[in-house]
């Protein structure tokens, strides 16, 4: 899982990485002594009483960033879409963010340990969180501790940050849309490419593969990224990964992709993917967030 704040307020998409470990020794919560990074499949249960303070669901209400508190939202998004975490007894977790645009939620598995300052070490195979308890709410920072502290309340039930769908659709509505789709054109930036995308042909530039359990592919220059998707008004479904979401439209027998903001592409369906080396240009391929979150130009000046 990406880190749930990133420096960027203008990108609309989160990045960046969890990297780095932390040296704090953890607590042996089987009552075996002290260890290094204890596993889940090493502790089955809690031993003592110092994880109760954090067992339970939690929302994050504030955050601060650089030094700069944000109470109200962050990049567009409400506080509570940050975190909502709820801490088991069985030493494991759920993280739930809906940070992109139609607030769809996703859930991510973390388990647990307490280290030997009293906090909550949450861990993945990705990322990592250290929490602790101040004045009856939850502080939770980076494993690699940027600076940046999310601040979470005790809640008996999340916040729904969803936006709401037309009702009675179903997957059967949109059987039309599934399938092999290739780039016919694409608009990003102010800019409009029908033949190429610097030195790709549009139609390998962009592929997008649907599927009818709700998942599907987008390829951009080569780098597949997976999504979600579900039905959202009659005519109509969205897109999402964590950050950004897309809503597509199939009109007569062309599927407009469109992320609502900046980027906008037109796929016809193909029966397979053509054949592209991309190693050929390699060293033409730009940056995934180049072209979905293009920074905007710094203005010069003369004097």
């Amino acid at each position: 899982m990406k880190k749930i704040i990133c420096f960027c307020l203008a990108a609309a998409m989160f990045s960046g990485c969890i990297s780095g470990c932390s040296s704090k020794k953890k607590k042996n919560t089987s009552g075996s002594g002290t260890t290094e990074s204890s596993t889940a499949a090493e502790i089955t249960t809690a031993s003592d009483n110092s994880a109760k303070p954090f067992l339970g669901k939690w929302e994050s209400y504030k955050a601060t960033v650089f030094g700069e508190t944000y109470e109200t939202e962050y990049a567009g998004f409400p506080l509570s879409a940050v975190a909502q975490l709820e801490v088991y007894d069985d030493l494991t977790a759920d993280m739930i963010i809906s940070l992109n645009p139609r607030g769809k939620a996703r859930t991510y598995d973390y388990t647990w340990e307490i280290t030997e300052d009293d906090e909550l070490w949450l861990k993945s195979p990705d990322d990592g969180y250290f929490c602790r308890i101040e004045q009856g709410q939850m502080i939770m920072r980076y494993a690699d501790d940027d600076g940046t502290e999310i601040f979470l309340m005790p809640v008996s039930e999340f916040t729904n940050n969803e936006t709401p769908t037309e009702a009675g659709l179903s997957n059967s509505d949109y059987k039309d849309f599934m399938g092999k789709w290739e780039a016919a054109e694409v608009k990003t930036d102010g800019e409009t490419y029908t033949e190429k995308l610097g030195e790709y042909p549009i139609n390998v530039a962009f592929r997008l593969e649907l599927f009818d359990d709700n998942t599907s592919v987008m390829s951009i220059i080569g780098d597949p990224i997976s999504y979600e998707w579900s039905p959202d008004k009659k005519g109509e479904m969205y897109m999402w990964s964590d950050y950004e979401g897309f809503s597509i439209k199939l009109e007569n027998d062309t599927l407009i992709v469109d992320d609502e903001a900046n980027l906008r592409v037109k796929f016809k369906k193909v029966d397979k993917f053509e054949d592209f080396d991309f190693s050929s240009v390699a060293d033409q391929i730009p940056e995934e967030d180049i072209i979905l979150n293009p920074e905007e130009e710094e203005e010069t000046t003369t004097e």
